[in-house]
């Protein structure tokens, strides 16, 4: 049975909720950060932390146990205060929504409290919430407002749409324990949605900051779009857009599901497949932007990129892609 608890945090409009079962929320907006450190693909942006893969969640075969870390608050924090931390560099620091949320898993010894910390590359500084009152011993879920995140002076507003994010950090005492997995930053589910919450999130495409083939490897170029839209998209090019997942990731099951908006020309119709697979799924689409949602066959119980083909003399542009199971 799920035993949610509402805290109140810093002031009376911080809210966070904590339960040792997942919040019952809709698909996303829109998935800004993906981390459920199942593979070493983006550990060179651990700051702070090391593997675990004996203390982890149900369903899950590693995570991230904190490790000694400062505050990297360097404007107000403390310099000589050390700390038990996880922090996760989310490059190539992508923009955020109206309604920005972080969801994830903990478990905690030694200490009730946490701070949820995250820094603006926009505003070049952070802003903080701290918890308390949280369960130890247990694995729970967290879910956080990050509109409700605040300098420590106060100052500096809330986080906004487009204002670019970076270090997402996690910090307790410095002799408690720490672990943190299944990372999501992400914007609120829009009204009218009816999908659940995926279970896993395996991979997010955003292609508004980054360059293509560093941040964003694969055979597409990333455009500006077309106004009044706003940022970036992946583009294909002579009739393909290979997006790679920056290398091997698990899957569960021998399918995964699919989101990404997109726009087509010259054509009336793409394919959708899993790498280089001859077989994929057809999808119908036409010169205005519109949300596509399909499963796609993997073959195998991992992947390592999509590809989008459509012949000549089509071109295809995607968006907001996301990779997970249901």
């Amino acid at each position: 049975m799920r035993t949610p608890a509402l805290l109140l945090l810093l002031a009376s409009c911080s809210t966070a909720e904590v339960g040792s079962a997942p919040p019952a929320e809709r698909m996303p907006r829109r998935v800004h950060v993906v981390e459920d450190f199942e593979t070493d693909i983006e550990k060179r942006w651990w700051l702070a932390g090391t593997l675990e893969t004996a203390e982890v969640p149900p369903g899950s075969r590693r995570a991230c146990r904190g490790t000694p870390s400062k505050d990297f608050d360097d404007k107000m924090g403390d310099p000589k205060a050390r700390y038990t931390a996880v922090i996760f560099n989310p490059v190539p620091g992508p923009p955020m929504g109206k309604e920005t949320r972080l969801r994830f898993r903990y478990r905690l010894r030694g200490t009730d409290r946490m701070r949820v910390q995250i820094f603006s590359l926009t505003n070049n500084y952070h802003r903080r919430l701290e918890l308390s009152g949280l369960p130890q011993g247990s694995w729970q879920w967290g879910s956080v407002d990050m509109t409700q995140l605040r300098r420590p002076d106060g100052t500096g507003g809330p986080l906004s749409q487009d204002e670019r994010i970076d270090d997402i950090q996690f910090y307790v005492d410095l002799s408690a324990e720490l672990i943190i997995d299944d990372i999501v930053l992400y914007d609120a589910a829009a009204p009218g949605e009816t999908e659940p919450f995926p279970s896993r999130m395996i991979f997010t495409g955003g292609f508004d900051t980054g360059k293509q083939g560093k941040e964003w490897p694969g055979e597409f170029e990333i455009v500006s779009h077309d106004k009044p839209l706003t940022w970036k998209a992946a583009k294909s090019i002579d009739g393909k857009l290979l997006v790679s997942l920056r290398g091997v990731r698990p899957v569960h099951d021998r399918e995964v599901r699919v989101r990404f908006r997109c726009r087509l020309t010259g054509a009336e119709e793409f394919r959708v497949a899993v790498g280089s697979r001859p077989e994929g799924t057809v999808v119908k689409a036409d010169a205005d932007w519109k949300e596509i949602r399909l499963t796609v066959p993997t073959g195998a119980k991992e992947t390592d990129a999509l590809l989008f083909a459509v012949k000549a003399p089509g071109v295809l542009w995607i968006d907001d892609l996301l990779v997970y199971e249901p």
